[in-house]
């Protein structure tokens, strides 16, 4: 719609308006035409969209201060999201760690608190093997004091046998890492051995004889977690095979090796490597210059110490004492019946093998049974013996923390045996009932003060060092979060200014909107 405007002496008016004038004769100087395009107001157009930029831009500032983040979602900054959440996983990690180093300082104030007790009850044992062994004491006064010794030996078990901590026995051997933990009864002790650990050997083949040349040699080792150390030794040889490996192992006991094993060379010029750490069973490989072996070795693998339990343990019937019949492995008890109805409520604990005599068969059994309920490598052999061993996924951990927010970050302690057994002050072992004994059990119960106390001083250490890491975790956790922040959270006085910065432009927005609004309102009226 078009609207022409005639601008005439001193009156405006439109064509209609003209018309009903020439008639009348009334003549006026035309001067000017204008015209005027009404389908688009674009005053009001552009006021509105500069309007919704400002509201867009103002609902954005309030979305921050609300929720005091710079970065809501994705689109507000995808690169500073990423890192942020990235940073955010570290944090909590690192948190997390903070508050698992705290609890084993809690477990290990537990079991402290226990060893407190248990050296008192040391001290008082070694204060009456003190009294007993003085001639003034009677039979029946080291009778008396051997009942109390008696107590206390039991007490000692006890609290071995009950200190937990969320719910995880602390001190009956359990905890100790790659050491199998048997008890058996007073009776059937007899039947029990412990086999001592054998240190592994690799023996190589004889060294080729090499000439006057310099050459060298390189001794790959593979310890029992699959860490690979390489250590190359230079040497010129003198061509004779005896003379060479002699060379040879001169200047590997120069090295790093030499900390780790035995080494030595015989006249048929091979070399031995021997591990001084008992029940270890690293691997070699000796590898001339040119990178091929110079020698294959063989292996004699070390075994770690085990226990053993003979084929005369009972076999519970319901006539005999059951104690003589149950033994322990690792806090789970064991015992062969011939009937388990016979066991009896007291002893649902019991895991048992049906059997009439211990043979082979049943042995092996047992032997699956134990391996099932403690994860321990048991065996059999024909006999009927069982051999238990630390099992693979149970070498030497003991308790371990994880300490860091990212894998491989742990640390790992152990807490040793503390029953009167363990401590070596069990039955029989603390005999009062004459003055030359008495005097005896006194350097034995010093054994059992000694180790106690060296358990207890390894235990503060490992506080100690766990309260270092707290502080170090927590100062980490505190500069990332530092860093974190920068990235994601909101700086609220700068979004306060813009804030208010497109509050006032969205308030002269619509000012500026209702007044283009208004420019059509005067054609309407004109119209009219």
């Amino acid at each position: 719609m078009r609207i022409v405007y005639i601008q005439v002496t001193g009156k405006q008016m439109c064509m209609k308006h003209l018309r009903e004038r020439i008639p009348q004769k009334n003549y006026y100087i035309y001067t000017e035409v204008h015209t005027m395009v009404v389908q688009h107001n674009m005053s009001a157009m552009n006021a509105n969209r500069m309007l919704s930029g400002v509201s867009s831009a103002q609902s954005k500032s309030t979305e921050k201060l609300s929720s005091g983040y710079r970065i809501n979602r994705a689109a507000d900054d995808a690169a500073g999201l990423s890192i942020s959440e990235k940073m955010r996983g570290q944090i909590r990690g690192l948190n997390q760690a903070s508050t698992n180093a705290q609890d084993g300082i809690s477990l290990i104030q537990t079991a402290e608190g226990a060893l407190n007790e248990s050296h008192s009850i040391l001290q008082r044992m070694r204060e009456l093997s003190v009294q007993a062994a003085n001639g003034t004491e009677t039979d029946d006064d080291r009778e008396a004091v051997q009942n109390e010794i008696e107590q206390l030996q039991s007490e000692l078990t006890r609290i071995s046998d009950t200190t937990e901590f969320n719910t995880m026995k602390l001190l009956d051997g359990s905890q100790s890492g790659s050491k199998v933990q048997v008890s058996v009864s007073k009776s059937a002790a007899g039947n029990l051995t412990e086999e001592p650990a054998t240190n592994s050997t690799f023996k190589t083949a004889a060294v080729k004889a090499i000439d006057g040349t310099e050459s060298t040699y390189s001794v790959t080792t593979l310890d029992k977690n699959g860490n690979a150390t390489t250590t190359s030794v230079t040497f010129t040889g003198q061509n004779a095979v005896g003379t060479d490996a002699a060379s040879i192992v001169t200047e590997l006991k120069k090295t790093s090796l030499a900390d780790t094993f035995d080494i030595s060379s015989d006249t048929t010029g091979a070399i031995t490597f021997t591990a001084k750490e008992a029940g270890v069973t690293p691997s070699i490989a000796l590898v001339s210059q040119d990178g091929k072996s110079a020698a294959p070795a063989t292996s004699t693998p070390g075994t770690e110490a085990y226990n053993k339990i003979s084929q005369n343990i009972q076999v519970y019937d319901g006539t005999k004492n059951i104690e003589d019949s149950i033994f322990t492995v690792n806090g789970e008890k064991f015992a062969y019946v011939t009937d388990a109805s016979k066991l009896g409520d007291s002893n649902k604990d019991v895991n048992y093998v049906v059997a009439n005599t211990v043979d082979k068969d049943t042995a092996k059994a047992m032997a699956a049974l134990i391996n099932s309920k403690t994860g321990i490598a048991a065996e059999s052999d024909t006999n009927g013996a069982l051999s238990l061993k630390p099992s693979a996924t149970a070498t030497g951990k003991g308790i371990e923390l994880q300490i860091g927010a990212n894998e491989g970050q742990t640390m790992n302690f152990t807490l040793d045996d503390m029953s009167a057994d363990a401590l070596g002050v069990g039955a029989g072992k603390v005999d009062l009932s004459t003055q030359d004994k008495a005097k005896t059990a006194t350097t034995t119960i010093d054994a059992a003060i000694k180790k106690v106390s060296k358990a207890r001083g390894q235990m503060g250490a490992v506080q100690n060092r766990l309260e270092h890491t707290i502080n170090n975790l927590d100062t980490a956790s505190e500069n990332l979060q530092t860093a974190e922040s920068r990235i994601r959270d909101t700086d609220m006085a700068e979004e306060m200014v813009n804030y208010s910065k497109n509050s006032i432009l969205a308030q002269a927005g619509q000012s500026m909107l209702a007044q283009a609004n208004q420019a059509n309102q005067g054609v309407l009226t004109l119209l009219q």
